[in-house]
């Protein structure tokens, strides 16, 4: 009987110093994957990537200096209940007789922490295993790009040739482009990202083949609006493409810049589209609230694709811009991964990363503060006298939020008219939207954006 106590609290000693140390094997395999991806990097100059070899081989060192260290540590715990048992008499651990009994007792002992911790609720929608795990992928593009690279060398064969006929749902956050992608996703006719595809955006078959979420459950997102989502929702997971394979050089300290993309980013980017698809009918739809950032230098490849772009009532509009950025700034102090979650895809629209659209023709005062609502209306002129002065095109299309809130059904015939796609969606419920905001306002911007409304409603297309 003493020699299973003795088992059990050695097992139990070793796993439990495993799990108090999981933090510190976890940096271990970020600094080698940190490291693996410097020695992919093919864009740095030769000085930088030897400084980042310097200095990501010092953390991995040091990394497995701790994490060789905490084995040791934990070893000679877990050896404590035998030694003191012996008196540190080695001879007597000869004496005792192991039985099948003994590996029961050493059986429950490794489980019993591990089985704990995975009862244990982690704060957020992602176990620590999850978190990890995107933080291996979509913290090192480098490893991405190269998994792209290979997907579509296994995988290419058993998917068309490009096909620039696509469509973008685009708006500024918060105009109905979620709700409208997903309506449109559901009709069947459509292969797009969904949050199954996380993180291995870059490489879906791979990543499919070794996980296939079947959970179906519903659960509303973290924007507080009753949008539901699941592991089957579509998202604005394509930004992690460009984010990759622009090295992030679109996006600043306060901003996100209009930028041109090459003609291999963009032949790369239709065959990113094949490799999402799962029938061969189906077309490429994304949402990608950022698209009006490199809209101009897609069109120089390609005339034929279509884009939506959906505009809301500025003062409602940046009201809940204004509300959002108040929820997500909380939601990002209490969940430091939620922020990161954000980055990765590029989402900036608010929150502790918020950053602004930076065209040639932004004007939003230094000095606008996102905690009024003004600095939010500077955001919607920003982006609605970009998506007014563009040119005519009549693969472009305007859509106005509150005839797809009133009319979703019309909305969804004009789409479909507008594709030349049979689009299988003829019973909508309207949604409901109540305007809430009673506050002031600067008269002068006020009339300003109200102004350029109008602008935009006269240019929508017809429902």
């Amino acid at each position: 009987m003493i020699l299973l106590l003795l088992v059990f609290l050695s097992s139990l000693i070793l796993s439990t110093g495993l799990v108090l140390g999981r933090t510190f094997i976890f940096r271990m395999i970020l600094h080698t994957m940190a490291m693996l991806n410097t020695i992919l990097d093919n864009h740095s100059t030769d000085e930088q990537k030897q400084s980042l070899l310097i200095r990501n081989l010092g953390n991995l060192l040091f990394s497995l200096f701790i994490f060789f260290s905490l084995i040791l540590i934990i070893s000679t715990c877990s050896l404590l209940p035998f030694l003191i048992y012996t008196n540190f008499n080695w001879a007597k651990l000869e004496q005792l007789d192991f039985s099948y009994l003994s590996y029961i007792a050493m059986l429950i002992g490794s489980t019993a922490p591990f089985l704990l911790l995975s009862v244990v609720k982690t704060k957020g929608d992602y176990t620590e295993t999850s978190m990890l795990l995107h933080r291996m992928i979509l913290d090192n593009g480098n490893i991405s790009k190269q998994l792209f690279f290979l997907e579509k060398k296994i995988f290419s064969s058993k998917k068309q040739k490009n096909n620039p006929h696509f469509i973008i749902i685009s708006g500024l956050a918060r105009s109905g482009t979620s709700a409208l992608t997903t309506l449109l996703h559901e009709s069947g006719i459509f292969h797009s990202l969904s949050y199954a595809n996380m993180p291995f955006t870059l490489s879906p078959n791979a990543w499919s083949k070794l996980y296939s979420p079947t959970n179906k459950n519903l659960k509303e997102r973290a924007h507080g609006d009753k949008v539901l989502f699941g592991y089957s929702t579509i998202e604005a997971l394509e930004e992690v493409y460009f984010k990759t394979f622009l090295h992030d050089g679109f996006i600043q300290e306060k901003t996100l810049s209009e930028h041109n993309i090459d003609e291999k980013t963009y032949n790369n980017y239709l065959h990113y589209q094949q490799l999402l698809k799962r029938d061969s009918e189906t077309t490429y739809l994304a949402k990608n609230n950022n698209f009006i950032l490199r809209y101009r230098s897609l069109r120089s490849f390609n005339k034929d694709f279509k884009v939506v772009f959906l505009f809301r009532h500025p003062i409602e509009h940046a009201y809940s811009l204004f509300k959002q950025h108040q929820r997500f700034s909380k939601l990002h102090q209490e969940d430091p991964f939620t922020l990161e979650y954000m980055n990765w895809l590029a989402h900036h629209e608010f929150g502790m990363n918020l950053k602004y659209f930076q065209f040639a023709t932004t004007n939003i005062p230094a000095d606008a503060n996102p905690e009024t609502i003004e600095y939010w209306i500077h955001v919607w002129i920003n982006y609605s006298k970009v998506i007014l002065n563009l040119e005519d095109d009549p693969n472009r299309m305007l859509v106005q939020y509150e005839d797809f809130l009133h009319t979703p059904v019309k909305v969804i015939a004009a789409i479909s008219e507008f594709t030349g796609l049979k689009i299988p969606i003829s019973k909508v419920e309207r949604f409901e939207n109540t305007p809430s905001y009673k506050g002031e306002l600067n008269q002068v911007l006020q009339q300003e954006c109200l102004d350029l409304y109008q602008k935009l409603a006269a240019k929508k297309s017809p429902i």
